[in-house]
C-alpha cells in the first residue's frame, strides 16, 4: 500500500511539471527552462543534455534553445577500430526523440515551442534517479561546505558521508562522490599560479591586507626582482605579542619548501604555556644583513616593542643582528644546541662522567655568578683545559647561556628554542620539500588557527571550571586558583607541596627593621641552603634561587616563609599578569577582530547549511502527501527564490563597488612583477633532527631518545 501511494505521488509531480512545460507556456529565461526540464526528467527517470541552439541573424543574441534526452542520437564511430580502449563506455544512445525546445521573437518572451514526452527506452527507477548526470547539481552552498570540510583536514569520502547523513541519504544529497572529487580536482588546478609562486604570494598578501586592517607583510627582493626574504603576521599575532611578547624564540633549523629557503617562525608562550605565533619568515641565507632586515621588519610590525628575552641558536650572524636590532633584550643561546655541538669539540672528555657533571652544573645549576666562576675554574684546572679553544670561546659567551647570569631575567622557564623547534616539526610534518611558498603559507595559517582554537578551549576550561585543590580552603591555594590559569595553578600547587619538604636551617635573623632573613633548605644532607629576605610591611620576598624572576611564580622557599608568616593572599607584586586567567583584554581583542573584518566569530556557514537542509527535508516529507500542502511549499520556495535572487544581486553589486574602491591602484599592482626565489643549497644542514650525543647508553633504544628540554632548572 505505501508503495502504490508513493508511485501515485510521483505521477502527480510528473503531471504538474508536464503542465508547466506544455507548448505555449512562457519561461523567464533559458536557465529556468533547463532547471524545470531537469526536475521533470528527475521525477520521470531520465537524464537531460543540452542540444542545439540558434541565434538571430548577424547577432550573438540567442533565438532558440533545445534540451534533449541523454539517449538522443547514436554513438560516434569515427574513432579507429585498430586499438581497443582500456575502458569501454557502455552504449546509452538509442535515438530517443524526446526534447524540449524554447524560442522567442526579437525582444520577446521565451515560450515552449516543442515538448516531446515519448521515450524509446526504459526509465530509471525512482530510487536510482539521483545517480543521473543531470540530477547531480553541486550547488554553491554544497561546494562551500565540501571545501570547508576538506580544508579542515577531513577526507573527501568522510566529508561526503557526513553530508549524506545530514541530507538523510545519498538520494537527497543532489550529487555523487565523483562530482565531489571532480570539483576539488578542478579547484586545485585553478588555484595553481600562472605567473609564478612568488606572484601568487604577493597577491595573497595584498588581498589579506585589503580584508584585514592590521595584517602586516614585507618582502625583500634582490636586483633581479627575485624573492630573498619575506615576513608576515596577522592582527592576532600583534595582539598576542602585546600580551606574551616578553619571551620570543627564533629557530632556523628546518628548510621545508621547494626552494630550500630557511623557515623562521617567531614563537612565544601564552598564559596556558601553549605555543603562540608572532609571525613567520622565510630567508634565502643566514647572513647578518638578512637577519637585520628580518628583525627590523619584525620590530616594525610590533610597533617597536622589544622582547625582554629572545632565544636563538648559536649562529654568529643572528647573534650580531640581535645585538644591533634588540639592544634592550636579553639574548639567550639555546642550551640544547650547545649540548649537541659540545661532543664534537670535547674529544675524550665525552666519556668522563665527572666532567659532564661539572659542565652541566655550569650550564644550569649555578645560582650565582661567583658559584659559576668557581665551578668553571675547577673544571678547567682539573682537566688542564686552559688552552681549549672551544671552551674559551664558550666562556666569553657565558652571559648568553649560563643560568647563573640570566636567572634574574624572565624567560618563562625556557632554556632552549624548543618552542620554535616544536613549531618547525609541525610545519615539517604538514609540508614537504616540494611544496610551494603559497601553499606553505596556507598550511601555516591552518596550524595557527588550530592552535588558537585550542587556546579558546583552554580559556573556556579555566573560566567555567575550578581546579581540584589538594588542600581545601588553603588561603594561598584558593587565591592562586582564582587568579591563575589551570596549568599555572598546577605548577604553583606543586611548589606549595614541595615547600612542606623544606626546613629552616636556623632561626630567622631580625635586622631590627621590617626585614627578616631566613635560610631554607630541603630535607637531605646535600641540600643547598637558600637565603630568603622577607619584608613584614609589604610582604616583599626575595630568594637566591630567583625562580620568580625567571619563571614568574613563587618558589617553595618563599612559600615556606609565607606560610610561616601567615600570609593568606599572594601580594600583587607576585602575581604575574601574563599567567592570569584574564590576561587577555577580550573587549580589545574583539574590537580589533571586528575592525579587521574578520567574521570567524559569526555563525558558521556550515551550521546554517546543515540546519536549513534538515528543515527543508522535514518540511518536504510532511507536505508530500497532500496537493494543498505541496502548493503551499512550492509557493513559499518560489517567493523566497525571487527575494533571495534580488538581494544577492544587490549585495554582489555593493561588493564589486567596494572592491573597485579598494583596488584604485590595480594598474600599478600589475606592474609589480616578482620572480620566484632561487633554490638555496644547504650547507650540510638537513631537515633531520639533530641526534643527541650525550644520551645514556641504556637509553639509545627506539622511543627513548629525549628531545630538547624546556623545563626550568632545579631550584
Amino acid at each position: 500500500m505505501p508503495k502504490d501511494s508513493e508511485v501515485q505521488s510521483v505521477d502527480i509531480v510528473v503531471n504538474e511539471l508536464e503542465s508547466k512545460l506544455a507548448v505555449g507556456n512562457v519561461m523567464r529565461n533559458v536557465d529556468d527552462a533547463y532547471l524545470l526540464y531537469c526536475n521533470y526528467a528527475h521525477a520521470k527517470g531520465f537524464s537531460v543534455k543540452k542540444g542545439d541552439q540558434r541565434y538571430f541573424p548577424r547577432t550573438n543574441e540567442l533565438q532558440a534553445k533545445e534540451f534533449e534526452c541523454s539517449c538522443e542520437g547514436v554513438k560516434d564511430e569515427k574513432r579507429s577500430n585498430q586499438r581497443l580502449p582500456i575502458y569501454q563506455k557502455p552504449i546509452t544512445r538509442t535515438k530517443c526523440k524526446t526534447k524540449l525546445r524554447i524560442t522567442r521573437e526579437k525582444g520577446g518572451e521565451w515560450k515552449v515551442s516543442r515538448f516531446d514526452t515519448e521515450h524509446n527506452h526504459e526509465m530509471v527507477a525512482a530510487d536510482q534517479t539521483h545517480l543521473l548526470r543531470s540530477s547531480c547539481n553541486l550547488s554553491h552552498a554544497k561546494k562551500s561546505t565540501l571545501e570547508a570540510m576538506v580544508n579542515a583536514g577531513i577526507s573527501v569520502a568522510n566529508a561526503v558521508s557526513f553530508m549524506e547523513n545530514e541530507a538523510h541519504g545519498p538520494q537527497n544529497l543532489g550529487f555523487i562522490r565523483k562530482d565531489a572529487y571532480d570539483h576539488l580536482s578542478r579547484l586545485k588546478k585553478h588555484t595553481k599560479v600562472e605567473n609564478g609562486d612568488a606572484s601568487a604570494l604577493l597577491q595573497y598578501f595584498i588581498n589579506k591586507s585589503n580584508k584585514e586592517a592590521f595584517f602586516y607583510w614585507n618582502i625583500q627582493l634582490d636586483n633581479d626582482n627575485r624573492v630573498m626574504n619575506f615576513f608576515f603576521r596577522d592582527y592576532r599575532c600583534r595582539v598576542d605579542y602585546e600580551y606574551f611578547g616578553d619571551v620570543v624564540s627564533v629557530d632556523t633549523t628546518y628548510r621545508t619548501n621547494r626552494y630550500n629557503l630557511i623557515c623562521a617562525p617567531f614563537v612565544g608562550i601564552n598564559h596556558h604555556r601553549q605555543n603562540v605565533m608572532f609571525g613567520l619568515a622565510f630567508m634565502s641565507d643566514e647572513t647578518e644583513s638578512s637577519f637585520e632586515w628580518l628583525f627590523s621588519t619584525f620590530l616594525d610590525s610590533m610597533s617597536g616593542k622589544q622582547p625582554e628575552t629572545i632565544f636563538s641558536d648559536q649562529c654568529q650572524a643572528m647573534m650580531d643582528a640581535i645585538e644591533t636590532i634588540f639592544p634592550c633584550a636579553h639574548h639567550r643561546l639555546c642550551q640544547w644546541h650547545i649540548n649537541q655541538n659540545a661532543p664534537s669539540h670535547l674529544g675524550s672528555l665525552n666519556g668522563n662522567s665527572m666532567f659532564k657533571h661539572l659542565w652541566h652544573k655550569c650550564m644550569g645549576h649555578c645560582e650565582s655568578e661567583e658559584e659559576f666562576e668557581a665551578t668553571w675554574k675547577s673544571m678547567m684546572d682539573q682537566y688542564n683545559l686552559g688552552s681549549h679553544k672551544w671552551l674559551n670561546g664558550m666562556y666569553k659567551l657565558r652571559h648568553k647561556w649560563a643560568t647563573a647570569f640570566s636567572n634574574q631575567k624572565f624567560s618563562a622557564g625556557l632554556l632552549a628554542t624548543s618552542r620554535s623547534e616544536a613549531t618547525n616539526l609541525v610545519l615539517k610534518k604538514t609540508g614537504n620539500k616540494n611544496i610551494s611558498l603559497y601553499d606553505f603559507v596556507l598550511i601555516y595559517e591552518k596550524i595557527q588557527n588550530n592552535w588558537r582554537a585550542k587556546e579558546k578551549a583552554e580559556d573556556t576550561r579555566c573560566r567555567h571550571g575550578k581546579p581540584s585543590m589538594i588542600v581545601k580552603d588553603h588561603p594561598l591555594l584558593s587565591h592562586a586558583a582564582y587568579v591563575y590559569t589551570l596549568n599555572i595553578y598546577q605548577l604553583f600547587e606543586l611548589e606549595l607541596i614541595n615547600s612542606l619538604n623544606t626546613i629552616f636551617d636556623e632561626q630567622p635573623l631580625d635586622f631590627g627593621s621590617p626585614l627578616l632573613e631566613f635560610k631554607v633548605k630541603s630535607h637531605g644532607q646535600n641540600s643547598t641552603t637558600r637565603q630568603v629576605v622577607y619584608n613584614r610591611q609589604n610582604h616583599e620576598v626575595k630568594c637566591t634561587c630567583r625562580k620568580f624572576e625567571s619563571f614568574g611564580i613563587l618558589c617553595k622557599h618563599a612559600l615556606k616563609v609565607f606560610n610561616y608568616m601567615n600570609v593568606s593572599n599572594l601580594p600583587n607584586l607576585y602575581i604575574k599578569k601574563r599567567w592570569m586567567k584574564n590576561s587577555r583584554n577580550r573587549v580589545f581583542d574583539e574590537a580589533i577582530e571586528n575592525k579587521s573584518g574578520n567574521r570567524s566569530s559569526h555563525t558558521s556557514e556550515m551550521v546554517f547549511i546543515n540546519q536549513t537542509m534538515r528543515s527543508m527535508y522535514d518540511l518536504t516529507m510532511q507536505a508530500k502527501s497532500y496537493e494543498e500542502t505541496r502548493n503551499v511549499l512550492v509557493g513559499m520556495l518560489n517567493s523566497a527564490t525571487q527575494q533571495i535572487n534580488a538581494l544577492v544581486e544587490n549585495l554582489s553589486l555593493d561588493d564589486q563597488i567596494g572592491c573597485e574602491n579598494l583596488n584604485v591602484d590595480e594598474g600599478d599592482e600589475e606592474e609589480v612583477l616578482i620572480r620566484n626565489p632561487l633554490y638555496v643549497k644547504s650547507r650540510g644542514i638537513t631537515n633531520a633532527r639533530i641526534v643527541r650525543h650525550w644520551d645514556d647508553k641504556g637509553k639509545k633504544g627506539k622511543g627513548k631518545r629525549k628531545g630538547k628540554s624546556e623545563s626550568s632548572s632545579k631550584f
